[in-house]
């Protein structure tokens, strides 16, 4: 077929230009097909909100796809439920009889302090020896946080030793860091970038539009999660500038190495 120029996309195991895929169900014959296809693209299976807890071949599931490369941890709303009901000592024997290495910290449904969110977090990476995606943001559309208040928790969640940050975005693509027409909060976004490097962020960004933004103001190799099954190839084409949406963006005609920082237009 010749050989293309494209952008630079490292390989796995990459330490940024995460795809994390949503995965509220999908069953074993579909990611067999995924693999095949595309799994090179797919850094994270996310068993979104409590499905891991309710599938009836968890053990067989994580196995697989550990197996063929794919990471897999369990969604925030899962880990929540348990905080709420006083069983993290349960959740956590649940993560390392499922030989998982990564775990999601968030208080996106239950409102846990922030202080022992921070200590929940060194708990886990610090004594427990898990990787931690700590989430930042609220499901509710009427959530109170201020852009500042995203910026010092975010800070204060990877200083406790979290090794990415995720801004909410709900798997609608409809809350946290957007509004409900899909749209951006760039205030929120900013005061985050001023406080992290993009490499430590991860965007939840289920929508195609909320993509193609966040691939044309940083290139590449952002960090996006939230994304569908569907979407993963469609997502990785947007990433090397196989679409109208992003070649421009992406210095096609041909720029060496895109990467992180913003796009001079």
């Amino acid at each position: 077929m010749g050989v293309l120029h494209i952008p630079y996309r490292p390989s796995k195991p990459r330490e940024y230009g995460w795809t994390v895929v949503n995965d509220r169900g999908i069953g074993l014959n579909v990611w067999m097909d995924i693999a095949k296809m595309s799994g090179s693209y797919v850094d994270f299976a996310k068993l979104g909100i409590g499905t891991a807890y309710l599938i009836e071949n968890l053990d067989e599931k994580i196995s697989w796809l550990k197996t063929h490369d794919i990471e897999v941890i369990l969604g925030g709303t899962l880990f929540e439920t348990y905080w709420a009901q006083g069983q993290l000592d349960e959740y956590r024997a649940l993560l390392e009889h499922s030989a998982l290495n990564w775990a999601e910290i968030s208080s996106g449904s239950y409102p846990i302090p922030l202080d022992e969110k921070v200590a929940l977090v060194e708990d886990f990476t610090r004594h427990r020896h898990f990787h931690v995606m700590a989430e930042v943001g609220q499901k509710s559309d009427m959530s109170s946080m201020t852009a500042e208040n995203y910026a010092d928790e975010a800070l204060k969640l990877r200083e406790a030793g979290a090794d990415k940050v995720i801004l909410e975005g709900r798997g609608s693509g409809r809350g946290g860091i957007y509004g409900q027409d899909g749209s951006l909060d760039v205030h929120i976004m900013n005061a985050v970038l001023q406080v992290l490097p993009i490499e430590e962020v991860i965007f939840e960004a289920p929508l195609e539009s909320q993509q193609i933004l966040f691939i044309r103001e940083f290139g590449s190799n952002v960090n996006l999660g939230n994304i569908d099954h569907g979407d993963i190839l469609s997502l990785e084409a947007l990433r090397v500038g196989l679409r109208y949406d992003t070649m421009d963006a992406l210095g096609l005609s041909y720029q060496e190495n895109v990467g992180f920082g913003r796009n001079d237009k």
